[in-house]
């Protein structure tokens, strides 16, 4: 087990200086050699995972009571990374199904849910919520994003997510994935160009929802 140091979940964007000197005093105590391992995963050679690992790995620093980063996807339950998985984790209702309850209450129970599944399995951080707003209906992930085509709503149901999967569950969320990544069809090589108003009003609340509800990540 891992003597962790305390997350502080209360301090986000309304605490930039206290959350800035949490993190100076841990990283004063870190060799260079322990700050260069913070930035490098583990757990894949090339294009293989090792087994036993999570989708992504960050190496504790046991000494100064640093947890490992144990990071697992996320949209519709504990992702299987192998057939000894199978008939091991729960598949949820996608994201988009429950944002289509319009129900604040019911995102932020299912976050809380799924994200106790994920700290039973050993996770720590969830690589979601995904909370594009739709423009491609062919998108293949449109399913995993819960603002649909209303960023309005995306912003309240992120919100929900966030407050379930962290202060319900205790697992830190990434809001994901980059901003306009709309389509999967080229999806190495597209480039998407929106005027700020657009981006402003359409696209960026969901994520700015996040930010404000403490996410842990982006």
């Amino acid at each position: 087990s891992e003597a962790a140091v305390s997350l502080p979940w209360g301090l986000h964007a309304a605490n930039m200086s206290g959350l800035a000197g949490w993190a100076r005093a841990l990283v004063r105590q870190l060799t260079q050699e322990e700050k260069h391992r913070l930035v490098n995963g583990a757990g894949w050679v090339g294009p293989v995972q090792l087994p036993g690992y999570y989708v992504g790995n960050i190496l504790a620093v046991p000494r100064i009571g640093l947890p490992s980063l144990r990071m697992q996807d996320a949209t519709q339950g504990f992702r299987p990374l192998d057939e000894r998985m199978v008939g091991q984790v729960t598949s949820w209702p996608c994201a988009l199904a429950i944002a289509a309850t319009w129900s604040a209450e019911a995102m932020q129970r299912w976050a809380k849910a799924m994200g106790t599944e994920f700290r039973a399995k050993g996770a720590n951080v969830v690589l979601g919520p995904s909370v594009n707003v739709h423009r491609v209906a062919r998108n293949g992930r449109n399913a995993e994003y819960l603002s649909g085509e209303d960023p309005t709503l995306g912003a309240v149901l992120t919100a929900a997510y966030v407050r379930g999967m962290q202060q319900g569950a205790g697992v830190a969320a990434v809001v994901k994935h980059f901003v306009l990544n709309q389509q999967e069809t080229q999806r190495t090589s597209v480039d998407s160009h929106v005027d700020d108003r657009t981006l402003w009003e359409q696209y960026y609340p969901p994520f700015e929802a996040a930010v404000a509800a403490g996410v842990a990540a982006v």
